[in-house]
């Protein structure tokens, strides 16, 4: 048997082994997760039906308390003439027959019942005789206002002559006057317990009212619906008011007549939004009696405007005793194995992950051309050799680099030399020095004129390249004013603009002055000028003059921003993709397109330039569109806050066509 398999891979294959292990916990904690969440899920929706039905009920026993004995206010008079009032005003020279009906006030005034008094008295008491819940009960005519009859549940002095107040004006009148129903005043605290003020119209045969029959209702029959009613052991049920007082509670030790409940947090909410409950009617908080409970509340209707609370609390600690033990005992077991699980699983991906990220630092370090760090993995197993391999393949890429930075230099150091030289006796041929030639020798040797300046560019582009790789890219910064290195480039690109008939236009302000090599900028300003107006396209000249202008333009200006200097120069050209932009600056690279195919160039001068600017402590980007031109920025620091003496003298724009 073939053991070398095993022993090559053990190492790796324990790592394997674990993370196996680890897939194999998962069904486990999701299992466990899920059953804990099914117990607390399932006893929170029993608490949730127990509170609810309880609220239901009490709310049904309130109501039929309430609408009973309102129900007891339901009454019709016969009267033995038309008018809707049970009273009148006698004039002082008016008689009346029927004595028995007059009687006179206090004021002098006399007034004439419409039927017997003592009916009105057998109304009230037959009306408090049916229902022992009111402790008075009074009758008001509904045209005067007047009371004019009044009777007790208990022993009252009430004479005679109290009688025949102006209720004209209560609330409770007005409102059973309208005939529309009945009318619920608010709850007051008595020592016989909380009463409400309660009216309700009284009609004639006609259906029309001709009285208000209204009385104190006393509440305190609903005490033994509430006392004794639990939750468990020790949940219980109370009553608040429309203003947050407690009316009835289902523990006698915690019924106060004086504790208001308005600041507990399902009552506040009620209060605030004016009798009803916005949002969750359910919530988990600290009791006003300093339990931490679960809670519902629903609202009674009672009163139209302002409606009661209902309120069932349930002590947290009883409502989930029954699961607690069960959920404890799992929950503990389910925090022991994911304790474990979560610390192999930090050796694991430490142990895994940790190598790999070194190797990835070490790749984009490649990538950026540092070959002088080596990756350091001591892990005993695969990954220590690949660290080791991934070393020498950088140590290798160090010395090709190496070997073609030297190559390029040497290379574009010796040809720099002949092609100046062919440079020089190809301009004495076309100077005429070696004899006259015609005019189609002419014509092929300035195509090799052309062809060697294209070469010469190109050398000097590799040597700037190898400098600057090498370290070697001398720039040395001062405090310049960068307005007249840019006019002297510009005058000498005018001859390129004026043959593509390109205007030219830089309006210099007043700036301060900059931190720069003044030759390293013109070399900048050449790069993007050249390239703004050779990319700008070509037109066909034949003999005369352009027009100012037609073959587009460049504009140059400046702008002072964060104590920086910012120089822009915009065209009119092609304009370029936004994929080409993330490249623009990268050693050879060329926008293609069909536009710029026979446009020649290195690949390099953008290169150089970004890093001439990045040496300068400054930064280049650039904006383009396709068809609408493109805008070259860069920056460089601002040396002080002194302007420019040149840009002040100068006040002429310099413009080129």
């Amino acid at each position: 048997m073939n053991l070398s398999f095993f022993t090559l891979g053990e190492r790796l294959r324990n790592k394997i082994f674990f993370g196996v292990a680890l897939v194999a916990l998962v069904p486990f904690i999701i299992s466990g997760v899920f059953a804990v969440y099914l117990v607390n899920r399932s006893h929170s929706d029993d608490v949730v039906k127990v509170q609810t039905n309880l609220l239901n009920g009490k709310a049904i026993e309130v109501k039929k308390y309430v609408s009973e004995s309102i129900d007891q206010l339901n009454l019709s008079i016969a009267m033995d003439n038309t008018n809707q009032s049970i009273v009148r005003y006698l004039q002082p020279f008016e008689d009346f027959v029927d004595q028995s009906r007059v009687l006179m006030l206090r004021n002098g005034k006399r007034i004439v019942f419409g039927i017997l008094r003592s009916q009105l008295k057998d109304l009230l008491q037959n009306a408090l005789a049916a229902n022992k819940a009111f402790d008075e009960l009074y009758f008001i005519d509904a045209q005067t206002g007047l009371e004019i009859a009044y009777e007790a549940n208990y022993p009252t002095h009430y004479e005679e002559e109290g009688l025949f107040h102006d209720f004209s004006e209560l609330p409770q009148f007005l409102a059973a006057k309208s005939g529309e129903g009945y009318h619920i005043g608010e709850v007051n605290q008595t020592l016989s317990g909380p009463v409400v003020e309660v009216a309700a119209p009284v009609k004639n045969e006609e259906g029309s009212v001709v009285g208000v029959l209204a009385g104190q209702l006393n509440l305190s029959g609903l005490r033994g619906s509430f006392e004794g009613t639990t939750l468990g052991k020790a949940g219980y049920l109370y009553l608040v008011g429309a203003n947050g007082d407690l009316l009835f509670h289902s523990d006698p030790k915690k019924a106060s007549p004086e504790a208001n409940l308005g600041s507990a947090p399902l009552v506040s909410g009620f209060l605030a939004n004016g009798g009803m409950i916005v949002g969750s009617n359910q919530g988990t908080y600290t009791s006003f009696w300093g339990e931490e409970v679960v809670a519902m509340a629903t609202p009674l209707k009672v009163r139209p405007n302002d409606p009661w609370l209902l309120v069932v609390e349930w002590p947290t600690a009883d409502a989930n005793q029954a699961v607690g033990i069960l959920r404890n005992q799992f929950l503990l077991f389910f925090v022991a194995v994911l304790a474990l699980t979560v610390i192999l699983s930090v050796f694991l991906a430490n142990r895994i992950a940790k190598p790999i990220s070194v190797l990835q630092i070490g790749a984009e370090r490649i990538a950026t051309g540092i070959f002088d760090n080596p990756v350091e993995i001591h892990t005993k197993d695969e990954l220590e050799d690949l660290g080791m391999a991934f070393n020498k393949m950088m140590a290798g890429l160090k010395q090709l680099q190496q070997l073609k930075d030297e190559f390029v230099f040497i290379a574009a150091h010796e040809l720099r030399t002949p092609v100046a030289a062919i440079k020089g006796y190809l301009s004495m041929i076309m100077d005429g020095e070696v004899g006259k030639i015609d005019e189609t020798a002419k014509e092929f040797i300035q195509k090799v004129v052309n062809a060697n300046q294209r070469l010469i560019q190109l050398v000097n582009d590799l040597l700037q390249v190898a400098r600057s790789e090498a370290g070697r890219l001398t720039i040395q910064v001062a405090a310049i004013d960068i307005v007249e290195p840019i006019k002297s480039v510009l005058d000498e690109l005018k001859p390129l603009a004026d043959e593509k008939a390109i205007k030219v236009v830089y309006e210099p302000t007043t700036i301060p002055k900059a931190l720069a090599d003044a030759v390293r900028l013109k070399e900048v300003v050449v790069n993007l000028v050249g390239n703004a107006i050779k990319y700008m396209g070509t037109q066909d000249v034949k003999g005369g003059a352009k027009p100012s202008g037609s073959g587009g333009s460049v504009t140059l200006s400046h702008e002072v921003k964060d104590n920086t200097i910012i120089t822009h120069i915009k065209d009119t050209g092609i304009g370029m993709p936004p994929e080409a932009q993330k490249k623009l600056f990268e050693k050879f690279y060329r926008v293609q397109s069909d536009k710029t195919r026979e446009i020649t160039g290195t690949g390099l001068g953008l290169f150089i330039v970004k890093q001439i600017v990045e040496k300068m402590d400054g930064k280049i980007w650039v904006e383009s569109e396709e068809g609408k031109g493109s805008t070259f920025s860069f920056s460089l620091p601002m040396a002080s806050n002194i302007p420019s003496q040149s840009a002040q003298a100068s006040s002429t724009p310099v413009m080129s066509s």
